[in-house]
């Protein structure tokens, strides 16, 4: 049978496979409180703060909600809320929400594959062994399957991207595109990786200037998008550490002297910081507050900020048990080992020491480490901005995914090799 009826017919029985997948995890507990009595989804008992972002697209409110007494326009990223609601205005049963948007981002993860495989002539062997690994750790796929955080779109598409920048073809430029200006509005923690790949780009591949521009030209529009939507809001163009109004807010979390105490075993969520001292006119002064507070942390605090970088980067590295844990009903807190994490972690750790040693080996063949360049900068700057602020597991999926996709590229070909030998 010809490869392209091969891939046409696993693609038939993945998407039989997603559909089943969402069936059983909508029907899980933490998942099925979702939805009322006629299966439809209920905006209100959405987390992370998107409930009411959720509810006033839905409705045409608008892209904005409430904190601290204030409108909010620029809380959030836009592209999760936006993927949701509309979604939901075709219909709001959540079996459907949870089918459509997996099936939206497994397809990318999944074309992507294949046209890595497809263009490195890899057989369609080595394409199975990739696409069942993507999905073989149960937290990954607990992540990738979730709606309620945006980590759920960055565990597909950030995969997907190191798979197109790792493929000699001239059409990958649109595909990266496309991905980078969905990553830019995603997730904050995107910003770095957003900004630098696209030059990068410039700097290692050898088409035509007008191709390898194509990345920069999105990025330039994501920016430009969410730029004037907060400019016309707010009267303020977010961009850099402002491109989200709550950025300081969430780092007063961070520079607090209980950090240390509750981090990496119990969610961060639990730590009691400082509310606003007075009743504010929107949500820049409501930042501004945070962030003179930030900045007398850093001054009368930095040794023991500088002792829980190093307790987020221990984590990042080697944390293997449950993370984030909320008390149970007696007030106690359990942070058993997860295999799910143990086996991302050897992969994390293994696949930094084999580009490392790829690039040490060939430092003067650049064309030859291509691809370890573009890994180790996707993990560095998505780790920088993780760094700064805090990770917990769901943060470091997409990067595990992609950790996992190259070291079974390294592992096969090497394989491929030594039978060739």
């Amino acid at each position: 049978m010809e490869r392209t009826k091969k891939i046409k017919i696993t693609y038939i029985l993945f998407s039989i496979t997603v559909f089943v997948l969402c069936l059983i995890y909508a029907n899980l507990n933490q998942v099925i409180s979702l939805m009322d009595e006629n299966n439809d989804i209920i905006f209100s008992k959405l987390q992370f703060d998107h409930s009411e972002l959720v509810t006033n697209l839905f409705y045409g409110d608008g892209f904005y909600q409430f904190r601290h007494g204030v409108k909010y326009y620029l809380a959030k990223m836009p592209i999760l809320p936006l993927l949701i609601s509309g979604l939901a205005l075709i219909s709001k049963n959540l079996y459907f929400i949870y089918f459509v948007k997996n099936l939206i981002l497994f397809s990318i993860l999944f074309f992507s594959l294949n046209f890595y495989c497809e263009k490195h002539s890899k057989s369609f062997l080595f394409f199975l062994i990739y696409l069942v690994s993507i999905f073989a750790i149960p937290h990954n796929l607990h992540v990738q399957l979730n709606i309620h955080f945006a980590d759920t779109i960055v565990a597909c598409l950030m995969p997907s991207l190191f798979l197109l920048l790792a493929t000699e073809n001239k059409r990958k430029y649109i595909y990266i595109s496309l991905i980078l200006f969905v990553l830019y509005l995603t997730k904050t923690s995107m910003f770095f990786l957003c900004l630098i790949i696209p030059f990068i780009i410039l700097i290692l591949e050898n088409d035509k200037i007008s191709l390898k521009i194509i990345p920069i030209i999105a990025v330039i529009l994501s920016i430009s998008v969410w730029g004037s939507f907060g400019y016309f809001k707010t009267g303020i163009f977010p961009f850099g550490s402002k491109i989200l109004s709550v950025s300081s807010e969430g780092m007063n979390i961070v520079l607090n002297k209980e950090f240390n105490k509750y981090y990496p075993k119990k969610s961060v969520d639990l730590i009691k910081y400082e509310k606003p001292d007075k009743r504010y006119e929107n949500e820049w002064e409501i930042y501004q507050f945070y962030k003179e507070k930030n900045k007398i942390y850093i001054r009368n605090n930095l040794s023991r900020y500088a002792k829980d970088t190093l307790i987020k980067i221990n984590f990042i590295f080697f944390n293997i048990h449950k993370d984030a844990a909320f008390p149970n009903k007696n007030g106690e807190y359990y942070n058993p080992l997860k295999i799910s994490y143990l086996i991302n972690k050897l992969f994390f750790n293994l696949s930094l020491i084999i580009s490392l040693f790829v690039i040490i080996k060939n430092i003067n063949k650049i064309y030859n480490i291509k691809k370890e360049i573009y890994f180790l900068s996707i993990i560095s700057l998505n780790l920088f901005p993780l760094v700064v602020g805090w990770a917990t597991a769901k943060h470091l999926t997409g990067l595990t995914v992609v950790c996992i996709i190259y070291s079974l590229i390294f592992f096969l070909n090497t394989i491929k090799m030594n039978k060739n030998l």
